[in-house]
């Protein structure tokens, strides 16, 4: 989805907001490739939030934060070096205060009192004064999504609700926990793709 947004002819950047069961090359390395791929064509797109996540592959596993960070600051060694090839990379502490740790994993992580830097990150971007809509592409388990849809759900009126769910495109790899079948149940009108492989 990723290649295809940034391959689209628009006037604007692309918002997106990435939620990531990464973890280390012995468990799975596919979240660190593909966020290596993300760095390398993040002067097409506006990142507003690199959140680590978990999955039900990784579901006794902790939330890891700290390996987005790393590759991010391997992306700050090679970053003059993208620019000479094509305008537009954003500063690498500028994609480092974009790090956050979301959610556990499943709607056991959800709920009252569970919020998390993550949630937070995406309620925040999605309220931004910013007309273009926020994709929010899972690649892991969508539980720190359900819970800033809780949280909007129990701390704001129903008109801001809707205004909320309306700015969001979901973009869900495997659906990979139990969240995303919540979140699609609970709120039927979100844009809700979901990609099966």
């Amino acid at each position: 989805l990723l290649l295809f947004l940034a391959a689209i002819p628009i006037q604007s950047k692309q918002r997106v907001i990435i939620l990531t069961d990464i973890s280390g090359p012995q468990q799975e390395p596919d979240d660190m490739e593909s966020m290596v791929r993300l760095l390398l064509y993040s002067n097409e797109l506006d990142i507003e939030g690199l959140i680590a996540t978990s999955s039900c592959w990784r579901a006794n596993d902790p939330v890891q934060p700290e390996i987005i960070t790393k590759i991010v600051n391997s992306y700050g060694k090679v970053r003059d070096n993208l620019l000479k090839h094509a305008p537009g990379y954003p500063e690498t502490q500028q994609l480092l205060n974009l790090v956050k740790k979301g959610n556990g994993n499943s709607m056991t992580a959800v709920g009252d009192g569970k919020s998390s830097a993550g949630s937070k990150c995406i309620i925040d971007a999605a309220e931004r004064d910013d007309n273009r809509p926020l994709w929010c592409c899972v690649w892991g388990g969508a539980a720190t999504l359900a819970q800033a849809l809780f949280d909007v759900k129990n701390t704001r009126s129903a008109s801001e609700l809707e205004t909320f769910i309306k700015k969001l495109r979901v973009y869900d790899l495997s659906g990979q926990d139990d969240a995303g079948a919540w979140i699609c149940h609970t709120f039927p009108d979100i844009f809700y793709i979901r990609s099966q492989f």
